[in-house]
């Protein structure tokens, strides 16, 4: 059957690397350089030096993805792993936009090239569609074969290159690079952007990762490789080209390379550049025809696309069927004769998926902490954020109608992934989870941030405070406001530990001082909390703050000889102390919900447990155990996981089971869980 039929992984480092080379080494380099003379002038040198290392971040961000998650599909497989479902498809969309519409534009400078040169009468339709059909032939019949074909036409191409340019080298006049930058440097950007897609060719070696070998040390290995040399050349041959031609003559001719060699070594000399452009035309369309039908063959194995997408060809193992429809449409559109028109949607596709793939390291730190990476970049998450905004800077840079076109397949792509009920029913919730933590972003914005003074840093300051720090999804989900706290400690010692462990501000001295008390600032407090191990320290700090005016004082004492006259100083005393962070916590988080509770009418208490990894009650039913009459469970969280608790709710190790109840009872069922084996 096809589905179990697979890859072959038959492509080395140097055959991982003719792929990025095919792909990056277009005719770009034939073409821009004299569109870059009449923007920029001899700084069109610069320009793609700068290019070289701004396109590093995105370089380094495909080769931590490519080695990790070694998957045909490239930028789609990366983020249908890393972030939700309709931005994968979308990814998978742009690039297979980006990828299908660049072929065309490769096919169509071919047959220019071709009817220019060899048959004027030819024609510009019939010259594509035969272009198309051999090369669909030579990936049909495997990435290795057409890899084959590839070497030799890059090894050509790159031959041209660097002997023209090593050959001009000498010829170069430094009148020509003056003055360097003639128009400013107003249009250096607008430049970057116009040679943007000749410097992203390396992303499609990660299309065809199950074909390479050891891609985890391979296909980093070949994408820097490929940035490397590309850039090299570039920056070589552009300097020769503007050192030997004059910015000014250059910027008038559509063959800039064919043109500069013609100048330097006459008729054999316009016929290398010739036979290099044809190459590089060649070489970058079989390239990138493979690497949209890999993409095409992924959206279909994901259920974006129908699934017969996703078939491989039982002999030769290649997506046939995603070649066969990706050759279909490179012919209408490189029909159209228009380059300029085909790739401006080529370099929209390109922009909008590698900024969301630049992106995607960020959530495979984070939603995949264990998953092995063979190769890392440095410096996370500043490389990833540099990649976005590298990539995205030049989205404003691209003419109005890519917006427009880009706009209009971008709708057509929201049609096809709405299609499927499946993702109707994924984009209804993910819009419902929007809006539910918009709801609770503006919530956050509008809620008053809590300055919280807790007077003593000893064990049951610090465990106040842990529980008050906390940003757990339980603790956020019930926290009515974030805690700034500030620790009042004596011990020196003490007062260094608590920097080091909270990072916040720390007075030295004996909190039972009003004199400390001001120090830190009336103003500055909206909480007191005494937390001394001592009960009779705690009633004085307490007792101390209310005499300055304080309004919200809470002491924790377990001696009751204290309540009263805490009480009628309207000092709120916590005396459970089993439950000691919860319960300051309810106080300060839900001031009503805490006057139900043992907080003023001794009705009931709310406590957290973190279950033991042996207590004795880890398997047992809810219904199994004595829990005393009166106390409930209210909630179970486990693995930040919210459990609804039931009789036929098992109690697992690590579990943080919340009761309600009486606090005499509660104090029964803490025992009961606490107990050990």
């Amino acid at each position: 059957m096809s589905e179990q039929i697979s890859f072959r992984r038959n492509m080395g480092l140097f055959m991982a690397v003719m792929i990025g080379i095919g792909a990056t080494m277009g005719p770009g380099i034939f073409a821009l350089p004299g569109e870059l003379a009449h923007m920029i002038g001899p700084l069109g040198i610069l320009v793609y030096l700068a290019m070289g290392f701004l396109t590093l971040f995105t370089a380094l961000n495909y080769s931590e993805l490519s080695a990790a998650i070694p998957l045909a599909g490239g930028g789609y497989s990366f983020t249908q792993r890393t972030l939700n479902r309709p931005v994968a498809f979308f990814t998978g969309w742009f690039f297979w936009i980006g990828n299908t519409l660049a072929c065309s534009m490769y096919a169509l400078i071919f047959s220019l090239t071709i009817r220019a040169y060899f048959f004027p009468e030819a024609s510009i339709v019939l010259l594509s569609v035969l272009t198309t059909v051999v090369f669909t032939v030579v990936n049909f019949m495997g990435m290795r074969e057409a890899i084959i074909v590839i070497t030799v036409m890059n090894l050509v191409e790159l031959a041209v290159l660097i002997g023209v340019a090593a050959l001009g080298f000498t010829d170069i006049e430094p009148v020509n690079l003056e003055p360097l930058a003639p128009m400013g440097w107003g249009p250096f950007v607008p430049a970057m952007a116009l040679i943007y897609i000749s410097y992203v060719g390396f992303e499609l070696i990660s299309n065809a990762a199950e074909e390479i070998i050891q891609p985890g040390k391979n296909i980093p290995r070949a994408i820097l490789i490929t940035l490397g040399v590309s850039t090299a050349i570039y920056v070589f041959v552009v300097g020769v080209m503007m050192g030997t031609v004059n910015y000014t003559e250059l910027a008038q001719s559509d063959i800039p390379f064919i043109f500069t060699a013609e100048r330097l070594f006459g008729p054999w000399g316009r016929w290398a550049g010739v036979i290099a452009t044809i190459m590089a035309s060649l070489s970058a369309f079989s390239v990138t025809l493979g690497a949209s039908a890999r993409i095409l063959y992924a959206l279909g194995r994901d259920k974006h696309f129908p699934y017969f997408f996703s078939r491989l060809h039982p002999k030769f193992q290649t997506p046939h069927i995603a070649l066969f429809v990706c050759a279909v449409i490179v012919i209408i559109f490189s029909s159209s004769g228009i380059v300029k028109f085909v790739a401006s949607l080529s370099d929209f596709g390109y922009l909008m998926g590698l900024g969301i793939i630049n992106y995607a390291v960020i959530p495979l730190h984070k939603k995949m902490p264990n998953l092995r990476r063979p190769f890392q970049t440095m410096f996370f998450p500043w490389v990833p954020i540099l990649g976005v905004v590298t990539t995205w800077m030049f989205v404003p840079a691209l003419e109005f109608r890519s917006f427009l076109l880009g706009g209009i397949l971008t709708l057509v792509g929201s049609a096809i992934y709405l299609f499927n009920t499946d993702n109707r029913a994924e984009v209804s919730k993910l819009v419902k989870d929007y809006v539910t933590s918009l709801k609770h972003f503006i919530y956050r914005l509008r809620r008053k941030r809590m300055r919280v003074l807790i007077i003593s840093g000893e064990k049951q300051g610090q465990n106040i405070a842990d529980r008050l720090l906390s940003k757990d999804e339980y603790q956020m989900m019930f926290r009515s406001a974030e805690h700034q706290i500030t620790f009042i400690e004596e011990n020196e010692v003490r007062c260094k530990e608590l920097e080091q462990r909270y990072n916040v501000p720390v007075y030295q001295g004996d909190g039972t001082k009003k004199e400390l008390l001001l120090q830190v600032g009336l103003d500055n407090i909206d909480v007191v909390i005494a937390a001394f191990e001592d009960d009779g320290r705690n009633v004085i700090a307490a007792l101390q703050a209310r005499q300055l005016q304080l309004e919200k004082v809470v002491a924790i004492v377990q001696n009751h000889e204290y309540k009263q006259l805490l009480e009628q100083n309207r000092v709120v005393v916590v005396n459970a102390p089993w439950a000691t962070a919860a319960m300051v916590e309810n106080i300060l988080d839900n001031p009503v919900l805490a006057q139900l509770f043992e907080f003023g009418i001794g009705a009931a208490s709310l406590l957290e447990v973190s279950v033991p990894e042996n207590a004795k009650v880890i398997g047992d039913l809810i219904r199994e155990i004595e829990i005393p009459k009166g106390c409930l469970i209210a909630a179970i969280i486990r693995n930040t996981q919210f459990v609804v608790p039931r009789g036929d709710t098992s109690i697992e190790a690590d579990d943080r089971v919340i009761f309600i109840g009486p606090a005499s009872a509660i104090k029964i069922a803490f025992d009961i869980f606490m107990f050990k084996k």
